[in-house]
């Protein structure tokens, strides 16, 4: 910019309407280039240095959002934080018991564990009935039941070759379905909140109440509304109802083979200690007691006292097979 200065003053220099020497005339044309870019971006300069950030910030949330929402860190490490407040949040207490208070719920819901149920035919030997008719003889019998003459000898316990028209005879058959079994493959837990969402698993996270801390939760958190039914997740007795610490209303429930859930921040509890329970039994209302964030069931389950990744044990199956009746037509 200089130079272009110089090289304009070169031009100017003698002239009467340029009173100015060259020199001065170029620190003039800066100093008047520099109030200009200072006039214009000035204003952004003495402006809040974080404004621009915020801004940035807001935008990149989804609409709707209130600010508490903000106070968190990440939209990955906020996405099931967030979760937990969109339900229930912002209904106020006595919405909530208008709400529960309108609730004609059933004792039970009926949630079929059952992955698969298929009927199992295995091979092995029947024994058919033959009549014996005019003209037949052991050789042609034995051959059009494809079995050795000595094989069907000895099961009829025949000494000799004669044979009587009308005579009985017991012929064993190797058959593909000389047996059927039904074989059901189901699940040892259901959901204890059916069409919830999960919004928080198993293990470390950020701590929904400081986003500073990370914490090791130890349940499954199922996002519902209000007063959403609660059910059992398998048979078992109730050994615990009541309000336990952060965990607000809770119910404790013991089933077979060393397992135990826990249903934790119920608004109602529905069932006693010592009631013993089926799968589906509606135990508790969603709720939002204890230390909570939103309206949601927290669930834990246990196994010979330690505790275990509620979604491991939502996996696990178990096969029951039942021998069905044997058909008298099997194989004819």
């Amino acid at each position: 910019m200089s130079l272009a200065f110089r090289f304009f003053s070169f031009f100017v220099s003698g002239s009467r309407f340029f009173p100015f020497s060259p020199d001065i005339l170029i620190v003039k044309v800066l100093r008047l280039v520099t109030f200009s870019l200072l006039v214009l971006f000035g204003s952004g300069l003495l402006a809040n240095p974080f404004q621009k950030i915020h801004s940035e910030i807001n935008e990149s949330l989804p609409g709707g959002e209130s600010g508490m929402f903000r106070l968190f860190g990440s939209q990955s490490q906020d996405s099931e934080v967030h979760k937990l407040f969109s339900a229930g949040v912002n209904v106020s207490s006595d919405e909530e018991e208008v709400e529960l208070a309108s609730l004609d719920l059933p004792k039970y819901i009926d949630v079929s564990p059952v992955v698969s149920n298929t009927v199992v035919h295995e091979s092995g030997i029947i024994v058919k009935k033959y009549t014996v008719q005019k003209k037949d003889n052991l050789s042609k019998i034995a051959r059009s039941f494809s079995i050795e003459l000595a094989k069907l000898k000895k099961h009829n316990g025949l000494a000799s070759d004669q044979l009587k028209i009308g005579q009985v005879l017991e012929v064993p058959v190797q058959v593909k379905n000389a047996s059927s079994s039904r074989v059901v493959l189901k699940k040892i837990f259901i959901m204890p909140v059916p069409q919830s969402r999960v919004t928080s698993r198993f293990g470390r996270r950020v701590d929904p109440f400081n986003k500073y801390n990370r914490v090791y939760h130890t349940g499954l958190d199922l996002a519902a509304k209000v007063g959403a039914p609660v059910l059992s997740a398998a048979d078992g007795e109730v050994v615990f109802t009541g309000r336990n610490g952060g965990y607000g209303n809770s119910v404790t429930i013991q089933h077979k083979n060393g397992y135990k859930t826990v249903y934790a921040h119920c608004s109602q509890i529905l069932v006693e200690v010592g009631e013993t329970v089926k799968m589906g039994r509606v135990v508790a209302l969603v709720g939002r007691t204890g230390t909570a964030t939103g309206a949601h069931l927290h669930f834990e389950v246990f196994r010979n006292g330690k505790i275990m990744n509620p979604e491991s044990a939502l996996s696990i199956t178990e096969k029951q097979v039942t021998r069905l009746p044997k058909s008298e037509v099997a194989g004819m």
